[in-house]
C-alpha cells in the first residue's frame, strides 16, 4: 500500500512551504505489470497513479555540469563568507526562460538544508533557518525585498507602516544572524530595478554572513545588474549561466543522450521497456531546442498522457504516443519545431 504524499503549502516563500518543498522527494513507486495494475481496486490505482505523478514531478532528475559547478562554488562561499568582514561574495544563476534556473536553486537549497541537518539534528527545534527563499515581483524595491525576508523569518511580527529602509535592513540582518541563515535565495531577481535594490543587496552582503544567491533571467545583461549600481553586485558574485546543449558537438550530444537515457530507464510505467526515448535522443534535442527543462516537460507530459488514458491497453512508449506529446508542445508553449511522425523510430 502506498501512502499519498501530503502537500499542505502552496508557496516556497514561507518557512513551512520551503521545508515541504525541500523534503518532498517521494521514492519511485513499486514496479507493477500492467495486468497487476489493472487488477488493483480503483482507489488503489488512483493512489498508485498519484505516486507516479509525484515521482515524475518532484524526484526524477538528471545530473548536470551546472549542478556540480554551483554546488562547489556555494560550498566555498558558505565556508568563507563568515570569515570575511566586508565584500562578501554571492552566487548568480542566470539563463533565459525554460532553462531550469529555479530547479537548480531548489537543488542547492536542499543540499544546504540537508547538510545543516546532518551537523545539527535539532536545528529546526532550535529555531535555526539555514535557507531563506524569497521571490520578487516586477519592479520590486529594496524595501519590499527586505520586508519579504523579515516575513519569511518572523511571519507574526508586524512592521510599522513608516519604517525606514535602514531600520528594516537592520532588522533583516539581525534575523538572519539569529536564525543562523547560511543561504538567502532571491528568485526572479531580474524583476528588481533601479539602484535601491542593488544597494540593499550590497548592504546585506556587507553586514550578513549569509551567502546571497540571485536567480533570474539574463542577470548580467539585464536592467537590475547589467549596468550602474547593479554592477557592484554583479562584480561580487560568481556567475553560473545555464545554456542549451549544442547538439553539433560530440560532448554536447553525449551529455544529452545520457540525460534522455536516465529518463528512459526510470519512467514509472507498467511493463516499460527502455529504448524508444533513447533512440530518439537527437529528435528530442531538436524538439526541445537543447533545453533540459523542456526535455523534462516532454517526458513528464508523455507519462501523464499514457497514465491518464482510461482506454489504454498497455503503457508502452511508442513513437505515436511520443509524437502526440511533441505535437501538442507546438500549440501549448512558445517552443517551435518541425518534428514529424516519420522522424521518430521505435525501440529496436
Amino acid at each position: 500500500m502506498l501512502e499519498p504524499l501530503a502537500l499542505e503549502h502552496d508557496r516556497k516563500t514561507t518557512l513551512p512551504g520551503l521545508r515541504e518543498a525541500l523534503n518532498a522527494l517521494p521514492p519511485r513507486p513499486p514496479i507493477l505489470s500492467f495486468a497487476e495494475y489493472v487488477a488493483l481496486p480503483e482507489d488503489e490505482r488512483a493512489v498508485y497513479d498519484e505516486a507516479r505523478d509525484d515521482f515524475m514531478r518532484l524526484t526524477l532528475r538528471v545530473p548536470t555540469p551546472e549542478q556540480d559547478l554551483s554546488a562547489r562554488i556555494l560550498a566555498k562561499l558558505i565556508a568563507s563568507n563568515p570569515r570575511r568582514k566586508n565584500s562578501r561574495r554571492g552566487l548568480m544563476i542566470s539563463a533565459p526562460m525554460f532553462y531550469g534556473k529555479t530547479e537548480l536553486a531548489l537543488l542547492l537549497a536542499r543540499s544546504v538544508e540537508h547538510e545543516h541537518a546532518k551537523r545539527f539534528p535539532d536545528y529546526a527545534a532550535a529555531g535555526e533557518v539555514p535557507v531563506v527563499w524569497v521571490e520578487v515581483t516586477d519592479h520590486a524595491t529594496g524595501k519590499a525585498l527586505l520586508s519579504q525576508i523579515v516575513r519569511f523569518l518572523a511571519p507574526t511580527v508586524g512592521l510599522p507602516t513608516q519604517i525606514t529602509t535602514e531600520e528594516l535592513r537592520r532588522r533583516t540582518v539581525d534575523l538572519l544572524h539569529i536564525h543562523r541563515t547560511k543561504l538567502l535565495v532571491i528568485d526572479e531577481a531580474h524583476n528588481l530595478s533601479g539602484s535601491d535594490p542593488s544597494s540593499v543587496i550590497k548592504a546585506l552582503q556587507n553586514e550578513s554572513s549569509a551567502t546571497v544567491a540571485l536567480v533570474g533571467i539574463s542577470l548580467a545583461s539585464g536592467k537590475a545588474f547589467g549596468s550602474g549600481a547593479g554592477l557592484q553586485v554583479t562584480m561580487r558574485c560568481d556567475m553560473v549561466e545555464l545554456r542549451k546543449i549544442d547538439g553539433k558537438s560530440d560532448d554536447g550530444l553525449a551529455l544529452w543522450r545520457r540525460w534522455v537515457a536516465i529518463f528512459d530507464r526510470n519512467l514509472p510505467l507498467c511493463d516499460h521497456v527502455p529504448g524508444t526515448l533513447t533512440r530518439n535522443a537527437r529528435v528530442l534535442h531538436k524538439a526541445a531546442n537543447g533545453r533540459l527543462a523542456v526535455l523534462a516537460m516532454i517526458v513528464e507530459r508523455l507519462v501523464a498522457s499514457i497514465v491518464d488514458d482510461p482506454h489504454r491497453q498497455d503503457e508502452q512508449v511508442t513513437r505515436e504516443r511520443l509524437f502526440a506529446v511533441l505535437d501538442s508542445l507546438r500549440h501549448t508553449t512558445a517552443v517551435r519545431h518541425r518534428i514529424t511522425l516519420d522522424d521518430l523510430v521505435e525501440a529496436a
